[in-house]
């Protein structure tokens, strides 16, 4: 091949549409990186949610005491009854599934499942991913910011 040959196929359009081809692929990697931050942002978020509405629902749950025992100066103890009841209806008012269960005379625990719809995942085939989380209250007595 001559050199008049080789500038011949060049004028000739040999090499038309590589760049084409190349911004395609380079574009949908792109997308393809977008999709999946959207995504895993999306579920950390959920995440973050489920763990907040876990952390409210103990906190309200933590606030059902024993009145007899508060009253009379002997602690802060759960009444459990009332305290999942209320850390559950807590849940339900938030539209999230989950439990709650009294773990001890001062302490709630509550677990918190929602599900994140996926929007670029979804195309292929993961629909949504689950967001769980986990929080405890501790009853305490404090006097002027200490512990008693």
């Amino acid at each position: 091949m001559t050199t008049g040959t080789v500038s011949k196929s060049l004028r000739d359009g040999a090499e038309r549409g590589s760049v084409g081809v190349f911004v395609i692929v380079i574009a949908a990697s792109f997308l393809i990186m977008v999709g999946l931050a959207v995504d895993v942002s999306g579920h950390l978020h959920a995440m973050q949610e489920a763990r907040a509405t876990a952390r409210e629902a103990a906190r309200v749950g933590g606030q059902q005491l024993q009145t007899p025992t508060g009253v009379r100066g002997l602690g802060a103890v759960a009444d459990p009854g009332q305290a999942a009841a209320a850390a559950q209806a807590y849940l339900v008012s938030a539209g999230v599934a989950g439990s709650a269960s009294v773990t001890g005379p001062a302490s709630i625990s509550v677990d918190v499942t929602s599900v994140y719809p996926t929007k670029f995942l979804s195309i292929v085939g993961v629909p949504s991913l689950s967001a769980t989380g986990t929080a405890q209250a501790r009853i305490t007595r404090s006097v002027e910011g200490v512990e008693q």
